[in-house]
């Protein structure tokens, strides 16, 4: 078929307006369609190279495979086809009848031999480098002529620019997302900042700390944020930021928000570039609450210990010096001055596990992710506390469920949680009473709990059970020794699983401890 001027010339000027036109996939199939309905072809494919020339960036094709066949499809194609050959060549082609070529690939023999008689592949040239092949179709053989095949050459040529032009906002739009998803996934509130300290950019937690959408943040100054949103936070951190501007001291500073209680180390680094409107700077704020409060922790728990511990030593010294004053006068020592140097160790020794156990907090060392059987988990634990259940001749009742799921978590962190949820159940439950575990797993949670009949805890001091130090006060207690720190660390461990704690108490009848756990396959 013939091809009129004014066809090629209409067809020359369409692909010419695409230069306006950043979508990549909208410029290949507009060059597809253009071409092929010019030239009367039945369909076309356009394979296209990254622009390093190392990968295939897009395969356009008029059938629609799912993701598997197309990377066979393209792969055969362009190793043993005929886009492979103008690639390998770099120039044109033009298949007569595809039953005598042999760069002609058959992918279905049948359907092929019957849609396919003739074909014509050009390269695309970008810059002098090869960027791609668009391949046209035809049922009839013999149908391309060399009349066509300079025609989508000539296309070809005018269709770089575009090409060119899209394969960049391509690239663009690729490392925006991929700047994007980074900035998404960091845990960090991150802030980008023009020089007049106008936001630029705000990633999700950002833009929670702010309490504001993106649109609502965007190109304004974060003086005039805090005031229009009556941010005090932001409007504290806007002073802080234009003090260390004005200082030059930008590396590092600390804010904190007095409505959350939460502080934050505040790092800056300069945006320098070559166009001032493109300077600025990255400010990244970190959540250091948490930290603070360990650090406040230990320091306590050293305080603690060291006062707790003078007492005791105090004591042993006193009872050692009776003991060698006896012995220096042949009198065997007091097996009542003996038992009572036991419990003063005892005593001791308990305080110094539960500051190594803050040590271990401390530390945030990472979480073993490993595959835990409950039923081994609960039964090594309870056969830790046994030796303080007959002690005090308390009853224990195990009712697990018969089908509990294993899930994924820290073995031994796990069994200490469950150690001082069962410690602290016989150590308030008077002697001769009783303590009942229960476990479970239910809609994809595992559940654990402890429950005794003890003295249980008065309703005005339940709010405060899980905060570091706490000890209920009672009455009843009072000659329970303890730091008030298991609970705490419990709460810890459960909620690095991604768990919560829980409990329910009345004083005077008892309490029930327990927490849940995701099972995670």
């Amino acid at each position: 078929m013939d091809v009129s001027d004014r066809s090629q010339v209409e067809m020359l000027v369409q692909i010419a307006r695409l230069l306006a036109t950043l979508d990549l996939d909208e410029v290949l199939w507009q060059t597809i369609d253009l071409t092929t309905k010019t030239v009367g072809a039945a369909r076309g494919t356009f394979f296209l190279w990254d622009e390093q020339g190392e990968g295939l960036q897009r395969f356009i094709s008029a059938q629609h495979y799912d993701p598997e066949t197309q990377e066979v499809v393209s792969r055969r194609v362009l190793e043993h086809g005929l886009a492979g050959w103008v690639m390998l060549h770099q120039q044109s082609a033009l298949i007569e009848d595809t039953l005598s070529d042999p760069r002609w690939v058959v992918l279905d023999v049948e359907r092929e031999r019957e849609q396919v008689r003739s074909a014509l592949c050009v390269p695309f040239f970008v810059e002098g480098a090869l960027r791609g092949v668009m391949t046209l179709e035809h049922p009839q053989p013999r149908y391309f002529t060399q009349a066509h095949l300079r025609l989508v050459e000539a296309a070809a040529h005018q269709a770089a620019a575009s090409l060119r032009n899209a394969q960049l906002f391509d690239r663009v739009q690729g490392q925006q997302r991929q700047l994007q998803a980074v900035l998404d996934s960091v845990s960090e509130s991150l802030l980008v900042l023009d020089t007049l300290l106008c936001v630029r950019l705000a990633n999700p937690a950002a833009l929670s700390l702010i309490g504001a959408e993106l649109p609502d943040v965007l190109g304004f100054n974060l003086e005039s944020l805090a005031e229009r949103l009556a941010n005090p936070f932001l409007a504290q951190l806007a002073q802080k930021l234009q003090t260390a501007l004005a200082t030059d001291a930008l590396s590092r500073f600390e804010v904190g928000d007095g409505r959350t209680k939460r502080d934050f180390v505040v790092n800056v680094a300069r945006i320098n570039a070559k166009r001032a409107a493109e300077s600025g700077y990255v400010v990244a704020l970190s959540d250091v609450t948490s930290l603070k409060d360990l650090s406040r922790l230990k320091t306590h728990m050293l305080q603690m210990a060291s006062h707790d511990l003078k007492n005791p030593i105090g004591v042993l010294r006193n009872y050692l010096d009776v003991i060698r004053s006896d012995a220096e006068n042949g009198v065997l020592p007091d097996p009542l001055f003996l038992e009572n140097m036991y419990k003063v160790l005892a005593r001791m020794e308990a305080l110094v596990v539960n500051f190594l156990d803050i040590q271990r907090v401390e530390a945030a060392q990472p979480l073993k992710r490993e595959t835990v059987d409950p039923y081994a988990l609960i039964d090594a634990a309870l056969e830790d506390v046994q030796p303080a259940l007959r002690a005090r001749q308390q009853r224990l009742i195990y009712n697990p469920s018969p089908d509990l799921r294993p899930f994924k978590g820290d073995f031994e962190r796990l069994r200490e949680a469950i150690n001082n949820l069962l410690d602290n159940a016989s150590k308030y439950t008077p002697e001769g009473g009783s303590i009942t575990v229960s476990a479970s797993s239910e809609e994809e949670r595992f559940t654990f709990s402890v429950k005794d009949d003890g003295y249980g805890i008065p309703a005005d001091q339940q709010a405060a059970i899980f905060q570091p130090y706490f000890r209920a006060k009672l009455s009843a207690t009072q000659h329970i020794e303890g730091s008030g720190v298991g609970l705490s660390l419990v709460k810890e461990v459960i909620e690095r699983h991604g768990g919560q704690v829980w409990f329910t108490s009345k004083e005077g009848t008892g309490s029930t401890f327990g927490f849940w756990l995701p099972i995670l396959n």
